[in-house]
């Protein structure tokens, strides 16, 4: 009697413990892919030109000191036109991700004599969640 009656006590705890480690898993798995379809969201509009989309996708912090005029503006002074935007991974915590992503770029006017040059690389970004939606940190 004595072990049925420890079997139907660790039964429940142990369900409870699979139960709770599944839930971790679904919560990641769901941060991870609200992240990744925030940042093509973002990339997409950017790689469409549609600044003030993107901007929307700016963090608080940033879109409370920069206009949605002045973020278009120094997008559109760069010498750089981004082509292609690919999602590779990222890790995050409860409020923060960096994200990496690789970036095919082409620079115009940047070495005299040469018109222009495209090239890729792979870059990292930094994300934090506010009020449940994920935002660019935007690097000045």
């Amino acid at each position: 009697m004595k072990r049925t009656a420890y079997l139907q006590t660790i039964k429940p705890i142990a369900l409870a413990l699979a139960l709770a480690l599944l839930a971790g898993c679904a919560t990641s798995t769901t941060k991870k892919s609200s992240i990744e379809n925030r940042v093509n969201e973002y990339w997409q509009l950017v790689l469409a030109g549609d600044y003030a989309g993107a901007y929307e996708y700016l963090s608080p912090g940033y879109r409370s000191s920069v206009s949605s005029n002045q973020y278009q503006k120094s997008i559109l002074l760069q010498k750089v036109k981004w082509e292609e935007a690919e999602y590779i991974e990222s890790d995050c915590t409860e409020v923060a991700c960096k994200v990496t992503i690789s970036l095919k770029y082409t620079v115009y006017g940047a070495v005299p004599g040469v018109k222009s040059f495209t090239s890729s690389q792979e870059v990292q970004e930094s994300w934090v969640l506010a009020d449940g939606t994920w935002y660019l940190v935007h690097k000045n």
